[in-house]
């Protein structure tokens, strides 16, 4: 199956979303400005799936086009980027939010703007918990590569002999936690780690589709 690209897509394969076969999910938000970002993850996105391994769900929310003058302005923006690799066409195809909308997604999950760009897990649909992970556009490769490294090692540390799924899923998600707890001391970010939503991960996604 190709990576799911766009908030569209995600609508499309919802019934992804519904299995139980996965322990995170996690999502990219970022902004058209953000372009180290939308280049990296378009660079090194196979890299990314296998790091994160089967437990882990990675997709992206960005802008799939809706006219013919959509469709110009993403080849216009892809255009002006220098890829190091060769990068799978679909990625292509869409864009980036802009600032206000991606900003408007943000707030949805109870994310602040200062905060983006910044991968949002959760683990389940029905449940209002999120954390989610803040970037930075300035990072190098080798910065962000090492970054993704330490974090997907983490999740998975002491989990290899847990036998039983819930329990497994229970200690990735602690893990988590405990990795970006650490990770805000020693950036020196505030509020790190959400608080709960107010709905649950369903309804927040079913008003970003009504908004498509």
């Amino acid at each position: 199956m190709n990576p799911i690209r766009s908030l569209e897509e995600v609508r499309e394969n919802w019934d992804i979303f519904e299995g139980k076969w996965r322990s995170l999910y996690a999502f990219f938000l970022y902004t058209n400005e953000d372009r180290n970002i939308a280049r990296y993850i378009r660079e090194y996105f196979h890299e990314l799936d296998r790091l994160s391994g089967n437990e882990v769900l990675i997709f992206l929310i960005d802008k799939s086009p809706r006219t013919w003058e959509e469709e110009a302005k993403i080849r216009d923006y892809w255009r002006e980027f220098t890829f190091r690799t060769r990068v799978w066409k679909g990625f292509k195809e869409v864009i980036p939010y802009d600032r206000s909308r991606a900003y408007e997604i943000a707030e949805f999950f109870g994310i602040r703007p200062r905060l983006i760009p910044c991968i949002v897990f959760f683990r389940n649909i029905n449940e209002r918990e999120i954390l989610f992970y803040p970037l930075d556009n300035s990072w190098s490769d080798k910065r962000l590569i090492n970054e993704f490294r330490e974090l997907f090692s983490a999740v998975r540390e002491g989990c290899e002999n847990i036998g039983d799924d819930n329990e497994r899923k229970e200690q990735i998600w602690r893990n988590l936690g405990r990795f970006i707890k650490r990770r805000s001391i020693k950036q020196r970010i505030v509020n790190f780690i959400t608080h709960p939503l107010a709905r649950s991960v369903r309804d927040v996604f079913r008003i970003l589709f009504s908004s498509l």
